[in-house]
């Protein structure tokens, strides 16, 4: 008997998933898929989810292709999975190419090509986009900019800049503009990489017209100007927070692990 593992999150299960395990389970006479634990995902940074593990699970049951599910918890697991369960052909999405070649060492592995056009990252970022708008000036506004472009579920709408050069950095498609009003009229969200004097006013006047604000540190000068600020975020039911440190970021301290195993740095 040929056994096959996988793994995935499967999460908001799609045509994509179902085809994959469809030619998984056509290379062998043994399908045993490894659904990953909400922890993990975490721990890998991979922390925009939206299903539970265990309606995960069901959805992978639910296809009728997995004669055996397991959870993946922790790294490394897929080398002992393979030595517990006996395995031949460890497989997984082409996405993966060349990331997995270390198991050939206990088994065969094969990349299969993916369906084209559908993933949940996709789904995701169309049921929960958000348009952010960008003000500021100088490098830093650039430079949050180009890392807007890969965070799922964020569309940047407009840009707002007291440089009327810097602007021309930008994709014509979107809003350019030198006028305060005219950005926040036409995104749900905007990101304050301004001048430290320009935060208050412009954090106010954003959460006043309806507006999400995440602003560069200090969000206001003075202490009564920032209570009055979440007040009014509070008020409206809107967020108001200071910007994100990469510190805090689960995927920085993943990096920060892989770092002290020597795997990296």
């Amino acid at each position: 008997m040929i056994k096959v593992i996988t793994y995935g999150t499967y999460d908001l299960f799609h045509y994509g998933h179902q085809r994959l395990l469809e030619r998984a389970k056509a290379l062998g006479d043994y399908l045993i898929v490894g659904v990953t634990a909400d922890d993990f995902d975490k721990n890998r940074g991979k922390i925009n989810v939206q299903q539970s593990l265990m309606e995960r699970i069901e959805s992978v049951r639910a296809t009728g292709l997995a004669d055996e599910i397991i959870i993946e918890e922790y790294e490394g697991q897929k080398i002992d999975d393979i030595k517990r369960y006996d395995i031949d052909i460890f497989t997984v999405g082409s996405d993966w190419v060349g990331e997995f070649d270390y198991l050939n060492e206990y088994c065969d592995v094969v990349y299969l090509e993916r369906t084209e056009g559908v993933s949940s990252t996709d789904i995701r970022s169309k049921d929960r986009q958000v348009t952010l708008g960008l003000v500021g000036e100088g490098l830093i506004l650039n430079k949050f900019y180009n890392e807007s472009q890969y965070v799922n579920g964020l569309a940047v709408g407009g840009i707002c800049s007291g440089d009327e050069n810097q602007l021309k950095d930008f994709d014509d498609d979107l809003i350019l503009t030198r006028d305060f009003d005219e950005l926040i009229d036409n995104v749900e969200a905007i990101f304050i990489v301004s001048h430290p004097s320009k935060h208050y006013k412009q954090a106010k006047k954003a959460l006043e017209k309806g507006v999400h604000v995440l602003c560069e540190s200090p969000i206001a000068l003075k202490e009564e100007e920032l209570c009055e600020l979440f007040k009014l975020a509070k008020k409206n039911n809107l967020i108001l927070m200071d910007s994100i440190k990469t510190a805090y970021s689960t995927a920085y301290n993943r990096l920060l692990l892989l770092a002290k195993k020597g795997k990296i740095g």
